[in-house]
């Protein structure tokens, strides 16, 4: 899993297509790992609540795949080129449409 991400500007207009559920990032992340969501954010040393399914860049990876991660709205508004490290053990989900079954 990664150890860092980057924030992706201009996302917050994009909506999650799954067919059932919560239709929030965050109920995409649910169902796309299997895990129930964190209680705190997954930003190291956070303990802000989790409050959205932030888009993000995994580090060291091609930037064409978008990332969703569980995090406050406090790192959710950090800058792009700001490396975000992650708690150890953090899942990420991809975020495209054909991710949302």
């Amino acid at each position: 899993m990664p150890t860092y991400v980057k924030n992706v500007v201009g996302t917050s207009r994009r909506k999650c297509r799954c067919s059932y559920g919560s239709r929030t990032w965050l109920g995409h992340w649910e169902r796309g790992t299997g895990l129930v969501r964190p209680l705190k954010c997954q930003a190291k040393f956070c303990a802000y609540f989790t409050q959205v399914g932030a888009h993000v860049y995994w580090v060291g990876l091609d930037k064409r795949t978008i990332w969703i991660v569980p995090f406050c709205k406090k790192h959710n508004k950090r800058p792009s080129n700001e490396l975000i490290e992650l708690k150890p053990g953090t899942w990420l989900c991809a975020a495209a449409k054909v991710d949302c079954a």
